[in-house]
């Protein structure tokens, strides 16, 4: 029975140990992505009558992190939005990647760490 045990082990590390490899492909297939948000805002105008209108086609910026934590926003050009929203959903994908794989690494070590304590 004992023997049943160390092959499930040793198989799970293996296990580990692939998807370690899997992921690393994956995050170095990654080659351009961003960190932020897009913000969606309207310019408003006055009219003669003294009111205010707000303009049919929306403004895009996209909002991120500088250096010190300060906000920095760019204007969207209408022709690049979905480039934009591309690079932010791989960004979101290669932070997910980040964790599995800071995970997945971590569990290897103590892993590693248990099979010097038991010989």
């Amino acid at each position: 029975m004992k023997k049943q045990k160390t092959t499930d082990k040793s198989k799970k590390a293996t296990d580990v140990e692939a998807r370690i490899r899997a992921v690393a492909t994956e995050m170095s297939a990654i080659t351009e992505f961003a960190e932020g948000s897009i913000k969606k805002a309207y310019s408003t105008y006055a009219v003669k009558g003294g009111g205010r209108r707000r303009s049919k086609t929306p403004q895009y910026k996209f909002q991120t992190r500088g250096g010190r934590g300060q906000q920095k926003v760019r204007h969207i050009p209408d022709g690049q939005l979905a480039r934009v929203r591309e690079l932010l959903e791989s960004g979101k994908r290669y932070r997910k990647l980040e964790a599995e794989y800071s995970r997945l690494v971590t569990e290897a070590a103590i892993s590693g760490l248990k099979k010097t304590q038991d010989s």
